[in-house]
């Protein structure tokens, strides 16, 4: 399987169908996306509440797909019907840290 990426506008990215990852700050979501895409994310992410977006084409020997990759961290008061791209998801990836279990 081969990957490409590629840094559209934001506004073509809402378009597209997306895969959306959302966990608490520093659980490794910044880590599985610069894995995935081959690219260097910004530290600063990690102390943010922003959305980050990026580009994915994916395109393997039986299918192309287009999709936007989307991220953000959960915090008190986070909605995800807030987003402008709500309704253009089309997975979720939420990343748990084990080692760090709440009680």
């Amino acid at each position: 399987m081969s990957e490409e990426t590629k840094s559209p506008d934001s506004t073509s990215l809402v378009t597209r169908p997306g895969i959306f990852s959302i966990g608490s700050s520093s659980v490794g979501k910044r880590t599985l996306l610069s894995r995935m895409l081959s690219l260097d994310c910004e530290d600063s992410f990690d102390l943010s509440n922003q959305v980050i977006s990026h580009g994915w084409i994916i395109n393997t020997k039986y299918y192309m797909a287009d999709v936007a990759l989307w991220m953000a961290h959960l915090h008190e008061g986070f909605s995800i019907r807030s987003l402008p791209f709500y309704n253009k998801l089309t997975a979720l990836v939420m990343v748990f840290d084990l080692v760090m279990l709440v009680l």
